[in-house]
């Protein structure tokens, strides 16, 4: 009900700020997107209602084709804004590179094992064959590592076979049989559990056990610091007509009907377990406490780096990285 609420005051508050000119008047909002990602669901709805000019600002996709992609249009300004990893965005302060960044998502990577396999926890694949999507880079590899150190000594770069690949192949090698389980995306791992997989261990269990909320997402919004301040009423704009579309796919699961690049992707029987997925996953808050997890996750990887060194020199998470906005609760 809350978040219902604050939406609505969203919508009257950017109501108020939209003015009478036309398409080709307003401002442009460039979005940065994997070709084939998730993102392009909450736009593909946000376009078919015409929000961006409700909402005052014209919206262009830009589609491209990794995650390396869109960080490189990023910086040079092929783009506003992207989906990404704050890691990535904090990382760039050694660079003298400043992002900020705003919650996209809380849903996090999966463990999943064939439904026959009778493993009761991570400890039990020692031998086993291990899929990671991304690099040892990714947090994923980090905070799954850790945990399985840590809970059951098990050391998964040597006591199993560790095969790091993108996704999708990820899926189709989980699909052959040809690994025992996998550390998937989100969305790879719903979609295998349509195909008699289960889940062994999720990453909200994997923060749980360092006392880190679920709530705490795990990617969201990064744009430059320097565009943003140039456009600060633009930006929540942006974000308000975000939420409040997601606020839609959150009750009503007729729109995503009308969304084409779920419906033309996903197999009915897919399609409700991914809707499940993404609802869970959508942030309800950005408050302090939020905040103060973000950082004890960034100091549980600087201590499980290893010799990634993915947190550069920072020793916790700038507070500046972070964008205050009305579009969620508890700023």
């Amino acid at each position: 009900m809350m978040i219902r609420v604050v939406l609505s005051c969203i919508i009257l508050w950017c109501s108020a700020l939209i003015s009478c000119a036309s398409a080709d008047e307003l401002p442009e909002i460039r979005v940065g997107v994997l070709k084939y990602g998730t993102l392009n669901w909450e736009l593909d709805l946000a376009e078919a209602k015409n929000y961006p000019e409700q909402y005052g600002f014209k919206l262009t996709r830009v589609a491209l084709g990794s995650p390396q992609a869109l960080s490189v249009a990023l910086q040079g300004g092929a783009v506003d804004m992207i989906v990404g990893d704050w890691l990535w965005a904090a990382r760039q302060y050694d660079e003298g590179r400043l992002y900020h960044f705003y919650p996209y998502s809380t849903a996090a990577g999966e463990l999943v094992v064939h439904s026959s396999d009778n493993a009761a926890n991570i400890g039990e694949l020692k031998g086993k064959t291990i899929g990671f999507a991304g690099g040892k880079g990714n947090k994923n590899w980090i905070l799954y590592s850790a945990y399985a150190r840590q809970h059951f000594g098990l050391e998964l770069a040597s006591q199993t076979t560790v095969k790091f690949a993108a996704p999708p192949m990820l899926n189709q090698l989980m699909l052959r049989d040809q690994l025992d389980a996998v550390v998937n995306f989100w969305h790879y791992a719903a979609e295998l559990k349509t195909h008699d997989k289960r889940s062994l261990l999720t990453m909200d269990e994997v923060l749980g056990s360092w006392q880190i909320s679920a709530d705490v997402p795990v990617i969201g919004w990064l744009f430059k610091q320097s565009w943003a301040a140039e456009n600060p009423a633009l930006v929540d704009q942006f974000f308000a007509m975000s939420f409040a579309t997601r606020a839609q796919m959150n009750s009503d699961d007729n729109l995503w009907q009308i969304i084409p690049s779920f419906t033309q992707k996903y197999s009915a029987e897919a399609r409700p377990v991914l809707i499940e997925h993404y609802r869970q996953g959508i942030p309800t808050r950005f408050d302090a406490d939020i905040k103060a997890d973000l950082q004890k996750l960034f100091k549980v990887l600087k201590a499980n780096e290893g010799t990634t060194g993915v947190t550069g020199s920072l020793q916790s998470l700038p507070d500046s990285l972070f964008w205050h906005s009305p579009a969620l609760a508890g700023q």
